[in-house]
């Protein structure tokens, strides 16, 4: 029918806009059945009226005949209305985007305004579309915001389907593992025997599983994983959620721990066992040897200082690492500092004929630092720079401040101090200097152990300056020397103005 091509012709048309739903004219055909139809009770009720003789038979014609078209003229007006409100719907059923119909023009604000049961209708759609609209974005509204807080999650977070295949994941696990991994299976994410046999499990019989893996996609990685099933009406048809914790930083810690206590243990055992020897021989064989005594004594009396310079730097490392997360506000003059270092360190210096020399900038602004902290970090690097450098050389201590910041380096501060000091040893070989800050890390044990080392030097210095949040940078040639530079926040350099005389 003509009726029935025109109403398919734009049935999903979100352009067509307004004028595509307003009421049209309806063929005439349509108009004429549907009158029929109306006005066919007043055709029978005539019929019976003239049957019975009370009215003439072209009386009742004429009367069906006005009753006809007054119900063709309803008719057209109600079909109009609702052929409107039919492609209106339609037109919503294939949009997207949700309307409110509360516009004014609107087809159903429009029919609304009027009365009789097709207004009523118009009117309750309207309702129904405005509630509807609402109730969409709100529920979008929930939607990106459940997003934007599994998005935020820290942990890596991954949908898989009933396929076993990733489906989605939060932005952390797109960080970690890339968008590659999208639309695979759990073996792209880690080749892990243990994960995917949990995965496997979980799909099937439903529950969760937790298994500890290793990922080395270059640096390697340790997570914990939890494999939980997602509720199902189907059982045979899981899917379900994989959480990563990660575990890296807690286990090297645990490692570091280990290794500490381990390394601790190794120091304090070789002057102990030294100590209790000489106790039982000067208590036994060297009873009444006085040369013994004397010998045994002193060397007694410098494992017991090696004792205490481990514990003391053991404290102050522990120290130093309690309030490495609060910055210092401090301001410190770091001429004063070095001179008085300097002084005490001379006479050691000397011993050797090495000679201390001072470089440091008049106009070097205050630092922003702990005076203490300071003063042993400039103390530790100056004993290392006259051990390690060689007799009747030059040890420099240099300080400006920074014009240019190693590329490798991303400080917070607006102005920046360096702080370095110089020897002329033999220098470090380059595969060592990465490791020179650990705990106990020694390039030459039995050198570093014969000239009183702890091998807490260098960890405490760095661990000073992070809590300065400032770096730490160690430059060295063998045969040449080594240069260790620290870089320290300071104010703001004085600006020298330029005066402006009168003529007079």
């Amino acid at each position: 029918m003509t009726k029935k091509k025109s109403m398919s012709e734009h049935p999903n048309d979100t352009d067509s806009g307004i004028k595509n739903d307003s009421p049209v004219a309806l063929p005439l055909w349509d108009v004429f059945r549907g009158g029929l139809v109306v006005s066919m009770p007043a055709a029978i009720a005539l019929g019976l009226i003239t049957a019975l003789d009370a009215v003439e038979p072209w009386h009742a014609a004429g009367a069906w005949t006005v009753s006809l078209i007054i119900a063709m003229g309803i008719v057209r007006r109600h079909y109009s209305l609702l052929d409107a409100i039919k492609r209106n719907i339609q037109r919503r059923a294939g949009s997207s985007a949700p309307e409110r119909a509360s516009k004014a023009g609107d087809v159903l604000s429009n029919i609304a305004e009027g009365i009789g049961e097709t207004a009523e209708l118009a009117a309750a759609l309207t309702r129904l579309f405005r509630a509807t609209a609402d109730r969409r974005t709100q529920l979008q509204a929930l939607n990106e915001r459940h997003v934007s807080i599994i998005d935020n999650i820290p942990d890596p977070l991954i949908f898989l389907n009933v396929k076993g295949r990733v489906q989605s994941m939060n932005k952390a696990a797109r960080d970690r593992f890339g968008g590659r991994i999208m639309g695979r299976e759990l073996s792209h994410v880690a080749r892990d025997p243990a994960l995917l046999e949990a995965g496997n499990a979980v799909l099937a019989q439903g529950g969760h599983r937790t298994v500890e893996i290793s990922i080395s996609d270059p640096v390697h990685w340790v997570f914990n994983v939890r494999i939980e099933a997602l509720p199902n009406e189907q059982d045979e048809q899981r899917s379900a959620l994989v959480i990563f914790r990660d575990l890296t930083e807690i286990r090297r810690i645990e490692s570091m721990r280990v290794d500490f206590v381990a390394n601790v243990s190794h120091e304090l055992r070789t002057p102990l066992a030294t100590l209790h020897g000489f106790i039982e021989t000067l208590r036994g064989p060297a009873r009444d040897d006085l040369d013994a005594h004397e010998r045994f004594l002193e060397i007694m009396e410098q494992q017991t200082s090696r004792m205490t310079r481990l514990v003391t730097d053991l404290l102050s490392l522990s120290r130093i690492e309690t309030a490495e997360h609060t910055a210092p506000n401090e301001e410190v003059a770091l001429r004063p500092l070095a001179e008085h270092l300097t002084a005490a360190a001379e006479l050691t210096a000397a011993r050797r004929g090495i000679r201390i020399a001072l470089d440091i900038n008049p106009d070097l602004p205050a630092l922003i630092a702990n005076s203490d902290e300071i003063s042993q970090v400039l103390q530790n690097l100056l004993e290392n720079a006259i051990k390690y450098g060689r007799d009747k050389s030059v040890v420099t201590i240099r300080a400006d401040v920074a014009s240019d910041l190693p590329a490798s380096l991303s400080l917070q501060a607006d102005h920046v101090a360096t702080i370095s000091v110089s020897d002329q040893g033999d220098g470090i070989p380059r595969e060592h200097i990465p490791r020179l800050t650990e705990r106990f890390y020694r390039v030459d044990t039995a050198r570093s152990r014969e000239m009183g080392g702890t091998g807490l030097g260098l960890a405490i210095v760095k661990h000073i300056v992070s809590r300065h949040r400032g770096a730490l940078t160690i430059d060295s040639k063998v045969g040449e020397g080594s240069t260790f530079t620290v870089y320290i926040p300071c104010r703001a350099p004085a600006v020298t103005k330029s005066q402006t005389f009168a003529a007079g």
